[in-house]
């Protein structure tokens, strides 16, 4: 397992299956960043999966039964109750990193122009997620790490956590980083600001 697929796997969370036997093999991510979908998921579902991955508009469809088939039995992607992969858990923390790049990715937060932020609770990196086990699993590997995040609570129908402590929220960006984009760039501002 490499540090692309453990990020994918991750990243799936951005997207839904459709795996109906002998009729429909099909996973989809959408999103608003299409440069995520063409410049970071795209070559690695193609180098590691050797499978093509189309593109168009802001979603990114793989329709090769072979290569739905492995994803979705190496992430455990659901339509709904979608925990962490077993083997996930099972490594080592300093292993898990890119598996938390990729959540985060796909459902981590910041301040839309962190150089405007004029409070300190305006200054946050945050984790969202329906499923609350991932949420717990990622908190716990932190707490693990070092961090100091918020508890988990209940934010408009999803579990949310944050990191929130100036001294986190840099030891995260330096730590975890950000393959998206636009939210790597925001990243960056936003740790500018607090160095």
């Amino acid at each position: 397992m490499n540090e692309e697929v453990l990020y994918l796997i991750s990243a799936l969370r951005d997207g839904n299956i459709d795996n109906r036997f002998k009729k429909n093999y099909e996973i989809k991510i959408g999103q608003k960043e299409k440069r995520w979908l063409t410049d970071v998921l795209k070559p690695i579902i193609e180098k590691n999966f050797n499978v093509n991955a189309n593109v168009h508009g802001n979603l990114l469809r793989v329709t090769n039964k072979r290569a739905v088939e492995e994803m979705q039995r190496i992430s455990g992607i659901k339509p709904w109750g979608w925990n962490t992969p077993e083997f996930v858990k099972n490594l080592p923390v300093s292993e898990r990193i890119p598996y938390i790049r990729g959540f985060w990715d796909a459902e981590g937060g910041l301040p839309k122009c962190p150089e405007k932020c004029t409070k300190a609770e305006q200054i946050y990196i945050s984790f969202h997620q329906k499923d609350k086990e991932p949420l717990v699993f990622i908190r716990n590997t932190l707490v693990e790490m070092g961090y100091r995040p918020t508890n988990i609570t209940m934010c408009s129908k999803a579990h949310e956590f944050r990191l929130a402590r100036r001294e986190n929220i840099l030891r995260f960006c330096d730590e975890f980083g950000s393959w998206h984009p636009e939210k790597g760039e925001r990243m960056k501002r936003l740790a500018k600001k607090l160095s």
